[in-house]
């Protein structure tokens, strides 16, 4: 079998006609490439070890990362034959102490010789997900259109949920449990919709009337309150994995300026009953729809901005991208698209080809400095001033651009030479140094990709057999050595009237000659330019419109100027240091200023045409893909986009065809009401998460809830008046024999409280809540008295309080938070100053326990402003113990 060394991925390139017979290879090299390939070469054999498969002529077609490995009709320079000989150290095929016998590398070294035909025409690793796709599109459960069933029939049962529920516990042996107490019903749909507990009063007002309807309008009630909105943002804003700041560690400036206006524009959205298909569209190209949006609603573009910026990292315009992709395959679709990045998805019908059709939607567009305004807050002198600094800073910005544009252009007229010498010491011909070849000149610092470019322009003459560069090319194909009694008659033949006249006057004896000489009659024509249409062909050539060398436009510039140290093509690092300076001083001024502005996008003026990175290598581009929806979706759309895609792809997610988008969303509401969701696996509807425990009812909700215009407050109603979700949540051991993790739905689940209604809870009993809505967050320390919600989220710098009470990590999207046991949250509610602060405000300024008259009436406050509940005789007894010790009870009797 071939093991591959350090050289570890081949690209083959079929350049030369067909000789070969089809029969040769299927007699003679099909054999020894199964006998010897395919077990870690093929996909047959569950293998293909850096990214070569050789099962199909395709496979070896593409190849990956150590250039051509088969130049047909040339064994001597095709790395595979090499590597069968064991001419390398590090590229031994079969293995370093294998061998092919000599009769089998003849074999093989004719077949390359002779074209190297392969009548395998078939690729397998495209037929096989094509496969995997019709597969999934028939069989797995989340991408089967809608059923719409019926709720059974059930004696004794109602409410359409009670029926899909109770039907499914009769045929398993099991029965539902009894209906909860009227004051644990409050508690939990108090909780569950404003994460805040209800008083005394309302508590004994329900008791004293536990009707259907009285529930019915306390669930109304609730759903009309700003707190609902503050509650439920929370579980959207893990999903979207919200931060006030992004990663990076170094002490300059993290804030993102506006992330507290995405987060308000989630809580307005939800308190607005906002349907979600919209909600969708809105945060995915709200910049797109028509009519144009608000302000207040392009506000929703924010979750581009909210998460990791990878500034840092060389790749991070491409991580960038990733983490695109799998916030909105995860967060709308269910989906782990990310996965596809390098390979084909291993579970999912989703082929590496969708991840970069995605990959070019979602990369073209911008991010602009210049943001709408939302709302303004202050005094108007102060607003004044900032808008008068705002202009002047962003005007700064545009005229560093203009000037690096200029500075930019100037660079690649004024370095032509040095350019090309480093295309010259980079060619296979006349190379003479191992690795990088250094960038810096004696008169400054090249640019990083400037040689590709120039790179560029020279294949593209050398495809369109442009004059110009005739003689370069032919030149440049001779080998270093004797160079000079080589070229000479070459020379002599130059037809170019410039370039013959400027070769005739010196001889070149190397390729960096000839290198110098270009260069010399490019910057001779920019000087004549005016005067000469020779010249100005020439300029035209190498600088016009059409020329990959000088950078194409301002936007250009400024998107390289973003770009990390190693990745800029048109601008200098010390031009990039001053862009991030501007910007930094820009978002220093937002972060603080009275204004409030929606984070923006903008599309890009060309789409970015996608290719597939091979192995996830951005610098290793293989097979270009369409824009385009998800394959295993195309019966939603399967349109290739002429456009960048957007909006069509926001679409796409909120169809009501689209069987997944209504599936994940419900399943997500139903988990917050229930602590697990009818599919456990939220944020995976393939074919490795788990599959639904109620299929039925959940295409019965997902229906119901793109029937109701995709209303979540009209899914919450349906839910919350089931009594399924109104039984108690008592143990039966019987039944626990039978299902132990209540998968049936045979009780309500205990539930845990997230750290955030826990601890605005015990601001609420303390009657120290700060009930404002939005603005900028702040520290969560013991100052601060608003809702968890606003406190200041930092991706680097997570507090260990935070992460003691499992608060999502926003370095990822989240579904479902994690629940861990630890006795740093028991030591926090035993000990900490803020526990301590509220326990004494109740003591100091709740009415109902300062103007109790007797101890028992003390301890009975507490327990109504606590528990909402009076305390039972032993609880009672236990407190007035506790506070007074043993001898008072004693005294007292």
């Amino acid at each position: 079998m071939f093991r591959l060394g350090k050289i570890t991925v081949f690209s083959i390139v079929t350049a030369v006609p067909v000789v070969a017979s089809d029969d040769f290879f299927r007699e003679k090299i099909e054999p020894l490439l199964k006998g010897n390939c395919f077990e870690c070469h093929s996909h047959e054999g569950g293998k293909t070890k850096g990214g070569l498969a050789l099962d199909s002529k395709s496979g070896w077609e593409v190849g990956g990362e150590s250039g051509p490995a088969i130049i047909p009709g040339d064994p001597e320079n095709s790395l595979l034959i090499q590597a069968i000989r064991h001419e390398h150290e590090d590229l031994k095929m079969p293995g370093k102490s294998e061998k092919l016998p000599a009769s089998s590398i003849a074999l093989f070294e004719k077949w390359v010789r002779d074209g190297a035909s392969d009548p395998r025409v078939t690729d397998i690793a495209q037929s096989g997900m094509q496969e995997r796709i019709g597969n999934a599109q028939r069989d797995h459960w989340s991408f089967q259109p809608f059923t719409e069933p019926e709720p059974p029939a059930v004696e004794g049962a109602t409410h359409p949920i009670d029926r899909f529920v109770r039907h499914r516990l009769k045929a398993e042996g099991l029965s539902a449990s009894p209906m909860a107490d009227p004051r644990t019903l409050v508690r939990r749909v108090y909780f569950d919709l404003i994460g805040l507990p209800p008083t005394f009063e309302t508590v004994r007002k329900f008791e004293n009337n536990p009707t259907p309807e009285a529930f019915e309008k306390m669930i109304d009630d609730l759903l009309a309150r700003p707190e609902y909105g503050q509650r439920w943002a929370r579980h959207w804003l893990d999903v979207a994995r919200y931060a006030d700041t992004i990663e990076q560690s170094v002490d300059g400036e993290r804030r993102i300026p506006f992330a507290h206006t995405y987060r308000d524009y989630v809580v307005d959205a939800l308190n607005d009953d906002k349907p979600f298909d919209r909600f969708i569209v809105e945060q995915i190209a709200g910049d797109l729809v028509q009519p144009e949006l608000s302000p207040a609603d392009l506000r929703g573009l924010g979750i581009y901005h909210v998460g990791r910026r990878f500034f840092a990292n060389a790749d991070g315009p491409v991580l960038r991208v990733d983490d695109r992709i799998d916030v909105i395959g995860r967060g709308f679709l269910g989906l782990t698209l990310a996965c596809a990045r390098c390979h084909d998805h291993k579970f999912d019908p989703v082929p590496t080809a969708d991840y970069y059709s995605l990959y070019g939607i979602l990369a073209s567009f911008e991010e602009p400095l210049d943001w709408p305004e939302v709302s303004r807050s202050g005094d108007e002198k102060v607003v004044a001033e900032y808008l008068k600094k705002r202009t002047a800073k962003l005007a700064e910005y545009e005229k560093h651009v203009d000037a690096c544009f200029v500075a930019s252009k100037q660079h690649f007229r004024d370095f032509v030479t040095e350019y090309l010498r480093v295309v010259v010491r980079r060619s296979k011909n006349h190379r003479t140094t191992v690795g990088a070849i250094p960038l810096d000149s004696p008169r400054g610092l090249l640019f990083y990709f400037g040689p590709h470019r120039w790179e560029a322009l020279l294949e593209k003459s050398r495809e369109n057999g442009e004059p110009f560069f005739a003689l370069w090319h032919r030149l440049i194909d001779l080998p270093h050595e004797n160079f000079a009694s080589r070229a000479g008659a070459i020379i002599q033949s130059e037809t170019h009237p410039i370039v013959s006249a400027a070769f005739s006057e010196r001889n070149p004896s190397t390729m960096l000659e000839v290198a110098e000489i270009y260069g010399d009659i490019i910057k001779e024509s920019l000087a004549h330019a005016e005067k000469s249409q020779q010249a100005k062909a020439i300029v035209d050539l190498v600088y016009g419109p059409e020329s990959p060398v000088p950078p194409a436009s301002r936007d250009e510039v400024r998107d390289d100027l973003h770009r990390f140290l190693t990745e800029k093509r048109v601008t200098e690092r010390k031009q990039g240091e001053k862009a991030k300076a501007i910007r930094t001083q820009l978002f220093v001024l937002e972060a603080t200023g009275p204004v409030d502005r929606a984070m923006i996008i903008k599309g890009s003026g060309k789409p970015v045409d996608p290719v597939i990175f091979q192995r996830g290598n951005p610098k290793s581009p293989g097979e270009a893909v369409p824009r385009r929806f998800l394959q295993v979706l195309d019966f939603v759309d399967p349109d290739k986009y002429t456009t960048d895609g957007r909006i069509e792809l926001a679409r796409a997610i909120a169809s009501p065809e689209n069987p997944l988008t209504a599936r994940v969303i419900v399943n997500r509401i139903w988990q917050q009401h229930f602590g697990r969701g009818l599919v456990a696996t939220s944020d995976d509807f393939g074919l490795t998460g788990q599959p639904p425990s109620h299929p039925e009812l959940l295409d019965f909700l997902a229906t119901r809830f793109i029937e109701s215009g995709w209303s979540i407050k009209s899914l919450h109603r349906l839910i919350l008046t089931s009594q399924t979700w109104q039984q108690a949540g008592i143990r039966i051991e019987s039944a626990m024999k039978l299902d132990s993790e209540n998968r049936l739905l045979w009780r309500m689940p205990p539930r845990r409280l997230e750290f955030e209604p826990l601890r605005d809870s015990l601001l609420f009993v303390a009657g120290r809540l700060d009930w404002r809505l939005g603005g900028r967050g702040k520290l969560l320390d013991d100052k601060h008295n608003r809702r968890a919600l606003y406190g200041y989220t930092d991706r680097y710098r997570i507090p260990a309080l935070l992460r003691n009470f499992d608060v999502a990590n926003p370095d990822t999207s989240i579904s479902r938070r994690s629940e861990t046991t630890v006795p740093l949250q028991s030591l926090y509610l035993m000990n900490s100053p803020f526990v301590r602060k509220q326990a004494e405000a109740v003591l100091e300024n709740r009415k109902e326990f300062v103007d109790a008259e007797s101890i028992e009436g003390r301890v009975d406050a507490l327990f109504q402003i606590a528990f909402a509940r009076n305390p039972d005789p032993e609880d009672r007894e236990a407190a007035i113990e506790l506070v007074c010790g043993a001898d008072f009870r004693r005294e007292s009797k």
